[in-house]
């Protein structure tokens, strides 16, 4: 019996020693602060879209599509996208981006921000739309999800780009719909207080189309109907001025050399304005939409994979905040 028992010892160590291997690899990474393996690239949760109608109050709808992991066990971090002017929920590969953020664990909800007249895709647009109903729409998003999904509201980031960015900007700074949002991304983000008056052409052009606006209730630019109170938005409120209200939470602003919509003098700017930001600069000739909605890019791929793991590191690692890198 005890010969046995010697024999067999050797072999009771070695178990001994693959069992505490095994709870090594299960918990080092959390106890190192590094992603979980729901928000890593190896995480590959299936994407499920919903496709859906908000009602807007006015008798209009917002066309929406959450993006969701399939399977996910718990609350879901939650990234609510904005596109920018004259652009729609699928701009940018916005919706390649949805389905990359849920294959890592992350929820996300995105919409078309021109209302339309009936809850049917094949309805007439209004063709009218401000920061303010910009705004409205991407937090009525959000409380969709929270309403219908299981979300985590302490774990919801938001991405824009171009005219989103800066409503982007304003929300994350002012905790808007209550919200106190961990994590910001923005391509090309108009959100200097002259953004939008260079690229209408500067101040006189800017005041001429402001007249037109109030004394015919609309003007016509590029298809949309810029009212007064589009006008007003972009004057009341400039979010490079408020940005040390996001605190140190992360910020990656990502602009193009080549971009003459939004400069890369104003994202820079933007970038600025938070203390925690993290600035990518790349040239291409697509200038405002950075290859991002190409079918095959190696630009594309590299931004698409900098915005998920900018997400995935603010939802899933809980460290210390990085200093900014300005």
């Amino acid at each position: 019996m005890k010969k046995s028992f010697l024999h067999s010892f050797p072999y009771l160590l070695l178990f001994l020693f693959a069992g505490l291997l095994l709870l090594e690899s299960a918990f080092l990474p959390e106890l190192l602060g590094k992603i979980p393996e729901r928000g890593s690239e190896a995480a590959d949760y299936v994407p499920v879209t919903e496709t859906l109608f908000l009602e807007r109050g006015d008798g209009t709808y917002t066309l929406a599509e959450a993006v969701y992991p399939k399977g996910y066990q718990g609350s879901m971090p939650l990234v609510a996208i904005g596109h920018g002017f004259t652009g729609n929920r699928n701009s940018g590969g916005a919706a390649e981006l949805a389905a990359r953020l849920a294959s890592r664990g992350i929820a996300s909800v995105r919409m078309d921000f021109d209302p339309y007249t009936r809850p049917a895709k094949d309805s007439p647009q209004t063709h009218a739309y401000t920061l303010s109903s910009m705004q409205t729409d991407l937090l009525r998003g959000i409380g969709y999800m929270c309403g219908h999904h299981a979300i985590d509201t302490q774990n919801i980031g938001l991405y824009a780009r171009s005219m989103g960015g800066r409503v982007a900007m304003t929300m994350a700074n002012e905790q808007s719909g209550g919200y106190d949002y961990c994590a910001l991304a923005l391509v090309a983000p108009a959100g200097t207080r002259n953004a939008m008056i260079d690229y209408m052409g500067g101040q006189t052009a800017w005041e001429q189309m402001k007249e037109t606006a109030a004394a015919d209730g609309y003007i016509l630019h590029q298809g949309l109907k810029l009212t007064p109170q589009w006008f007003a938005d972009f004057e009341a409120y400039d979010p490079c001025q408020h940005g040390d209200r996001f605190g140190d939470k992360p910020v990656l602003v990502i602009r193009n050399t080549l971009d003459y919509v939004v400069t890369p003098k104003t994202s820079l700017e933007c970038a600025k304005a938070y203390k925690n930001s993290h600035v990518i600069t790349v040239k291409t000739d697509n200038y405002h939409g950075y290859e991002m909605s190409y079918p095959d890019s190696a630009l594309k791929e590299q931004l698409m994979t900098a915005i998920t793991d900018h997400f995935a590191t603010a939802f899933f690692t809980q460290t210390e905040p990085a200093d900014a890198r300005l």
